[in-house]
């Protein structure tokens, strides 16, 4: 049969490993997809900052 109540478990008081381990992160590689963001996110803001072409060189 089924019971009607709450069962009462015994909480897991293992340690639980973190969700991030920053042992394992390479800090080479970081810093290259760092530089490689940084050029793409340049770049775009400065060919935004441009002025247009449709305009001329006196406005």
């Amino acid at each position: 049969m089924f019971k009607v109540g709450k069962s009462n478990s015994i909480p897991n008081l293992r340690k639980k490993e973190p969700l991030f381990d920053l042992r394992a992160i390479n800090v080479q590689s970081c810093m290259v997809m760092l530089f490689i963001a940084g050029v793409l996110i340049f770049s775009i803001l400065f060919v935004a900052g441009a002025p247009n072409s449709n305009y001329p060189a006196g406005f």
